[in-house]
């Protein structure tokens, strides 16, 4: 029971393109600015913007640009209608303003994120940026260009248009509807071909139309069209690319192949073992290597730092996006979404509103076991899934952080690696849930992770990392669930004073799906211990049964409550438990926690959404445990 449901993560994007950062231009503090100076410094700017001469009219954008690197000046640039404003300019005859003007529409939206991003789309910027898409569709071939400079400035605006275009898709339904009704997917399949466009052009493409393909029907269709031409991307050997190039191509062909057989009834194995090639191949690259590269080419000194240099840096850095890509891919393959009808149709259901007492639950609902079909474990194994995986949770030690800290661009790098780490302990969530433990490498290599990943968990230095930590602990939840189903008697040495620092770390927790992780972990440790028939275990369960039910009682949320009752009850199934219930007077504490359970839930019941089902079922099965205890 109290599975936590597998969210399929959109593929994060930091600065794929490798274009220079608005960090590297020179911008005055805008933080120290007051209230009038900004509204100010805006009007000339918009004038400048709106200036017939181009080199006013570029010191504008430029100036904008500039600006957007600070979140709360995008969103207020945005909401003072810069859309239409700059709109047009996207279609003016002036490669350089158009260029300009999509590069500063792109930083607005990238920082100023959600509110950016209605802003923008409400001051109607997809209508000239889907003009721009067909102009590009009709008339663009970048090596037909004879003036070089020319090519090389209509690349660079096709790629922070797309990129504009791939973040507003991605977080916005609406500027997915405007495409569907342009048919921009037919458009951008055209740039699949990297004979003509290159790799680079290719590669953002296809990371747009990944995430224009996430749960578009009207997408997934027109792309069907081209699954060979992916197929045959795919296997195309590449030579005069680097190697973050290819990386990033392949894994993103990967993620749009994959979007493309989830809509299949006849699922391609075929194409499935060559993706997970393809992902392998990626995750094997070397991140420690990186990262002894990235430190010898970071000064100290932010003025040393040379445009060569920040080269290498944004090579280095395509290739931990393109792993963390492929460790978001993996995750969604082994993802139990859709596996399970029941859960979806709950979810689909009005019982949460009109009477949650009547939901009708079967407790095989999160017992369920997903499994993988053959081929796929087969592969998994071959490509020694796992161990690449894992290498991910863990590449910054303590001296690589502390040269990382010195400058800008460092620290950027150190928070890109942070995600690569949270989605690689997500990824092995989802990995050790829907493999057996012979595929994760046994009982002691399961344990091993579990031991590694609590030392991560339960460090004091993490105790305010949110990310980190509802990530780790759901794996470390994973793994020991795994170990609990396999009965293991491998807790042997455990004692109270190792339990105290995951007791320690619930009660100071106040996120609350990292609080549930924790909880299983504590219910799952103690079924284990039922099979060590010592005093020691026998007094670690009776700690950890007292902790769950005083940490119930002071509980606000009714769907956590849930979560700790349904561990308790899991914990006292079994008849040999009479004694230590006896011992704690579950009986009595349990009488005393249910009507404030059944107030609780009365008062948030039409506020649970997905945790509907967590409740309802606890709250149908508590009365009965309650019967068997008293007879």
């Amino acid at each position: 029971m109290g599975k936590q449901k597998r969210q399929k993560n959109r593929p994060h994007k930091k600065n794929p393109t490798g274009l220079p950062s608005v960090k590297d231009f020179e911008t005055e503090e805008i933080d120290d600015v007051t209230n009038n100076d900004r509204e100010s410094a805006l009007r000339r700017v918009f004038e400048e913007i709106q200036s017939v001469n181009i080199e006013e009219k570029l010191s504008g954008l430029q100036t904008i640009e500039s600006m957007s690197y600070n979140s709360t000046l995008a969103i207020q640039i945005t909401k003072n209608g810069i859309a239409k404003i700059i709109g047009p300019l996207l279609v003016d005859k002036n490669i350089l303003i158009r260029t300009s003007s999509a590069s500063a529409l792109r930083y607005l939206a990238d920082n100023g994120r959600m509110e950016a991003h209605t802003n923008l789309l409400n001051d109607d910027i997809m209508s000239p940026l889907c003009t721009l898409l067909k102009q590009y569709y009709t008339d663009w071939q970048p090596k037909d260009h004879n003036e070089k400079n020319k090519a090389i400035d209509e690349k660079e605006a096709f790629i922070q248009v797309i990129t504009l275009l791939w973040t507003l898709c991605e977080h916005n339904e609406f500027a997915v509807k405007c495409c569907n009704e342009n048919d921009i997917v037919s458009i951008l399949t055209k740039f699949f071909d990297i004979t003509i466009y290159g790799i680079e052009i290719a590669t953002i493409i296809t990371q747009c139309l990944l995430s224009l393909s996430e749960n578009n029907i009207n997408a997934i269709k027109k792309l069907k069209n081209f699954e060979d031409t992916l197929n045959q991307l795919l296997n195309t050997e590449i030579n005069n690319a680097n190697v973050s190039e290819v990386a990033c191509f392949k894994t993103a062909i990967s993620g749009l192949l994959i979007n493309l057989t989830n809509y299949e009834e006849n699922i391609s194995m075929n194409i499935i073992c060559k993706v997970i090639n393809v992902l392998s191949d990626t995750l094997s690259i070397d991140c420690k290597q990186l990262l002894s590269n990235l430190i010898s080419i970071l000064p100290y000194e932010k003025n040393a730092f040379s445009s060569n240099a920040k080269k290498k840096v944004q090579d280095n850095r395509r290739i931990f996006g393109a792993q963390q890509q492929a460790l978001e891919i993996l995750a969604n393959l082994c993802s139990e979404d859709q596996e399970n009808e029941n859960e979806s149709d709950l979810e689909n259901s009005d019982c949460e509103i009109e009477n949650i007492d009547d939901v009708c639950m079967d407790d095989k609902l999160y017992k369920t076991m997903f499994s993988l079909p053959l081929e796929i474990i087969e592969i998994f194994n071959i490509c020694n899934i796992i161990n690449k995986v894992w290498d991910k949770t863990r590449i910054i030690n303590k001296d690589t952080l502390e040269i990382l800290e010195q400058n800008v661009e460092g620290k950027d790098i150190i928070k890109q690696i942070h995600t690569l780490n949270c989605t690689a302990y997500l990824c092995l969530n989802n990995l050790i849930s829907c493999l057996e433990i012979d595929a994760l490498g046994g009982i002691e290599n399961v344990y091993r992770m579990w031991t590694e990943i609590g030392t991560i968990v339960f460090k004091d230095t993490n105790a305010n990392d949110t990310e980190l930590l509802e990530s780790a602990t759901a794996a470390m939840r994973a793994a020991i669930q795994k170990l609990s189903e396999e009965k293991v008697n491998i807790f042997n040495c455990l004692t109270l004073a190792d339990v105290q620092p995951m007791l320690n770390r619930e009660q100071q927790c106040l996120n609350a799906n990292i609080q549930v992780n924790l909880i299983r972990i504590l219910g799952n440790l103690a079924l284990i211990l039922r099979n060590n028939d010592t005093s020691e275990a026998h007094e670690i369960i009776k700690h950890i049964s007292i902790f769950l039910l005083d940490a119930c009682i002071l509980e606000s949320k009714v769907w956590v409550m849930a979560e700790f009752l349904d561990t308790i009850i899991d914990i006292y199934a079994e008849d040999n438990s009479d004694q230590l219930a006896n011992e704690i007077k579950l009986l009595e504490k349990l009488q005393n926690l249910i009507p404030c359970f059944k107030n609780k839930m009365r008062q948030q019941k039409k506020t649970l959404g997905d945790n509907v089902a967590i409740v309802s079922t606890v709250n149908m099965n508590i009365m009965k445990f309650i019967s068997t205890l008293m007879y």
